[in-house]
């Protein structure tokens, strides 16, 4: 297992973190994040996040090896929450719906209040997720726009006939 964490916690105990008072989740510093994905997935994600925007707090990756088992990841999985149980809540990030650190995560998440999956990851998901959670957003909010900028992230790139006749200019 590969995990990478920094998990600090913001203790300020301003009333605009937790739980609001009406129960919805909300994001904050002190929202944890789990980053989970096959192979060095995760830990890969995470240093690239962190190259582009700096240490973290609050966020750990746990990879998934060829020569992990399920029962493996779950002991894993269930470590690194533990360990990040001084957040208020925890936002997993799953490299892909249906694969095995999916699947332990949603069952994690099932006996808790507290932890939210999603699932698609890339790292412009992650970095408007991270981008907005100091802003104290709930956490369904927060994931809407995570995942709109996920999507945004995706693209195709064509060139066109002017920047062709221009390509000789980056040499």
């Amino acid at each position: 297992m590969s995990t990478r964490s920094r998990s600090t916690s913001d203790t300020t105990g301003r009333p605009e973190e937790g739980n609001d008072v009406t129960g919805t989740m909300r994001a904050s510093a002190s929202t944890a994040i789990l980053v989970t994905g096959h192979g060095q997935f995760a830990s890969g994600l995470v240093s690239a996040l962190e190259l582009i925007m700096g240490p973290q707090t609050n966020l750990m990756a746990v990879d998934f090896p060829g020569t992990d088992t399920a029962t493996e990841l779950t002991e894993h999985l269930t470590s690194a929450m533990a360990s990040l149980s001084t957040a208020d809540q925890v936002a997993v990030f799953c490299d892909l719906r249906g694969g095995s650190p999916f699947n332990v995560a949603t069952s994690l998440a099932s006996d808790r209040d507290d932890v939210a999956v999603l699932f698609g990851v890339n790292l412009p998901t992650l970095m408007e997720f991270i981008g907005r959670r100091s802003r104290a957003a709930e956490v369904e909010t927060l994931s809407t726009a995570a995942i709109a900028a996920g999507r945004d992230g995706l693209g195709r790139f064509a060139l066109t006939t002017a920047q062709a006749d221009d390509e000789g200019d980056w040499a």
